[in-house]
């Protein structure tokens, strides 16, 4: 498990979209867990989506391919508690955000949104537009590659199938 932390709006979001789907494309199932730091945004413009709107505490729908459970709770669940949610036969579990837990994490800096890396504990690389002089690993943006390979290796994650 590898955390993608950065700032708002630093690209972390379409930066693990594209190492997805070439974590996908080379066979691996992927989770990913994604804080929202904030309120959940629900545009109501399918019927599961409005009934949840219209105060149903419990809404799942369901398709041959994809299930959508909506869940009203009091507080954030632990991240120990989403964790267990997650189906044994997935190979590798991708997180953004989560930045105060203890797990390792490859930062996403944007020099328009500060140029300055948080280097928060267990920071194992970079991925920036920035010339950063540190002692981890930097990649660029377009290295997606590189960096999909980069966290197979670290994590020691086994070939799939």
């Amino acid at each position: 498990m590898i955390s993608f932390v950065g700032r708002h709006n630093s690209g972390k979001t379409t930066l693990l979209s594209q190492v997805i789907n070439h974590l996908s494309q080379l066979g691996y199932k992927t989770a990913v867990v994604k804080h929202a730091p904030h309120t959940l945004n629900i545009e109501p413009r399918k019927d599961s989506e409005r009934l949840y709107q219209a105060g149903a505490d419990f809404v799942m729908a369901s398709s041959p391919e994809l299930a959508i459970t909506y869940c009203r709770q009091e507080q954030e669940l632990d991240f120990s508690e989403i964790l267990k949610q997650i189906p044994e036969d997935i190979d590798l579990i991708i997180v953004e955000g989560f930045k105060n837990e203890p797990l390792d994490k490859i930062e996403v800096l944007r020099q328009e949104i500060d140029p300055v890396p948080m280097l928060l504990p267990k920071t194992r690389a970079l991925i920036t537009d920035i010339n950063m002089p540190v002692d981890l690993p930097v990649f660029s943006f377009s290295q997606c590659a590189e960096i999909t390979d980069f966290i197979l290796r670290f994590l020691k994650v086994d070939l799939p199938g």
